[in-house]
Order: C-alpha cells, then structure tokens, then sequence
C-alpha cells in the first residue's frame, strides 16, 4: 500500500522558542523566504554573499591556526612578529567583510535567477529591515527583467506574528500565500509600467 506524502508533511517543522522575540522570528522568516522562492516559485537562489563570507571566514580561521601552530613550535617572543602580522591581516579581512556587507550585500536576504534554456532572464532581489522590538519585517522586493532591461520595486511590511500559531511553529501555508501574493503583486507592478512605456 502506497502512502501519498504532501509538501506539507515532507518538510521540517519550524518553531521558535518565543513568538515574539522578533530576531527569532527574522531567521526563522529569512530561511522560509528562501526556500519558498526557490522551490515553490523556481528562482535559483544565488549563493555570492554567503560564498563570500564563507571564503573569509575560511581564510581567517587559516589565519588564526597557521599563528597558533608556529607559536607552539617556536616560542611566544619568536613567534609575535608573525602573531603580530597575523592579527593585521585578520582585522583588515573583518573590515572587508563590514564593508561587503553594509556596501553590497545591503540586507539582502534573498538574490534569486529565473532562467529560460539555461540563460538569466530575471532577477528577484528581496531585502530586509527590521526593528527587535516589533514584528513587522520590511522587504523591499525588486525585479529586474534581463531582457527588456527593466526594474520594478515593491515594499511591504508584513506582521511576522501572523505566520506563526500561539505555539511558535510557522504555518507555512499562511506565509507561502502572503509570499505569493507579494510576487503576484510585483509582477503586476512590472506589467502596468510596461504598458505605460509602451503607450
């Protein structure tokens, strides 16, 4: 006997420990809106910024354990010139990483590809504010259409709350539909001022 398995059921429950603690909320949020817009609606997600940081993050650590192997085989006053160096070239690679990412990643959340016979032909931005004492989570969503060369802009400001019952787990259907709706919403901007060019 066969036994059908819906999206629903096939994915991992996601629960916060206190609804109303909003950076709880936020991360939780954040990786839903990934998943939804690149499983559900098949954007390919690009992965820049966290390849980026990873890449930083694997140099320092690099860092920090080449100076710790040379001091243990050397002595602490031997070794300090190259602990010293070491220390420079780790705070230079955390202020490259503040600059990244106040400079380009801006609060991206989610950078995302459509893709026609394997070429870009649009991309969905979504970025993100939020304060830790409300719910409500801006994202600013923008489209750019490769083709025709063409952006639009949408901002909402949606209650996190409302996508989570009294226990703390994310009812997914009720933040999938806003999600969409978002996107429907956008495409609808993107089609009123191409008729507006046109015209």
């Amino acid at each position: 006997m066969t036994q059908t398995i819906t999206k629903e059921e096939a994915l991992d429950p996601v629960e916060v420990t206190n609804k109303y603690d909003a950076t709880q909320l936020r991360n939780a949020v954040d990786d839903e809106l990934s998943r939804y817009y690149s499983k559900e609606q098949h954007f390919t997600q690009s992965h820049v910024h966290t390849d980026f940081k990873l890449i930083l993050g694997f140099i320092s650590c690099f860092i920090a354990g080449g100076a710790f192997l040379n001091e243990y085989k050397t002595s602490f006053n031997e070794a300090l010139h190259v602990t010293t160096m070491c220390v420079i070239v780790y705070w230079i690679l955390q202020s490259i990483l503040l600059v990244y990412t106040y400079f380009v990643e801006k609060g991206e959340i989610f950078v995302g590809h459509q893709k026609v016979d394997g070429k870009v032909t649009g991309t969905l931005k979504i970025s993100s504010e939020f304060d830790k004492t409300s719910p409500l989570y801006k994202l600013t969503m923008v489209y750019s259409d490769r083709v025709k060369g063409k952006t639009v802009q949408s901002v909402v400001n949606p209650n996190m709350t409302t996508w989570f019952n009294e226990k703390g787990v994310l009812i997914r259907e009720v933040m999938d539909k806003d999600l969409n709706n978002y996107l429907l919403s956008l495409k609808q901007n993107y089609m009123k001022n191409n008729i507006k060019t046109v015209l």
